[in-house]
């Protein structure tokens, strides 16, 4: 009896304990890589940008314009590393080739992740803060 009375409490604790922390207000990071490394893979370029902090997505859609030409292969977050709650490191990478080429390119980006509260004004996420380096179009 004794036992099964300690036991009892013991799960009362665990599941007050349960509700006490950090709560994470951000959204999981490997679910953002991916739904911008998604977006990229199927070419829907719109909806990548709006991945990218708006500091910097004119240049992010400068460099993915509608174009036909160019196919995307392969699109993958190599890998992400948290530098504190707010901010994130990852490398992104795609393969492509663009018409009348079809030899197989890779690009890589380095990019730098931030979470921003929302605001009235603005919705809150993480974003991509720094620009991407050039494509190469050459054939």
């Amino acid at each position: 009896m004794r036992n099964l009375l300690t036991l009892l409490v013991l799960c009362q604790f665990l599941t007050a304990c349960a509700g006490v922390g950090s709560v994470d207000t951000a959204p999981n990071m490997d679910k953002v890589t991916r739904g911008f490394s998604e977006s990229m893979r199927w070419a829907d370029y719109p909806t990548a940008a709006t991945y990218v902090h708006v500091d910097v997505r004119h240049v992010f859609l400068e460099q993915f314009p509608e174009d036909d030409d160019l196919h995307i292969v392969e699109s993958k977050t190599l890998s992400v590393v948290p530098q504190n709650e707010e901010r994130a490191a990852a490398v992104y990478e795609m393969e492509y080739y663009r018409l009348p080429s079809t030899r197989i390119k890779k690009w890589r980006w380095a990019q730098q992740w931030r979470f921003i509260q929302e605001t009235e004004t603005q919705p809150g996420g993480w974003f991509i803060e720094n620009e991407p380096p050039k494509l190469p179009w050459d054939q």
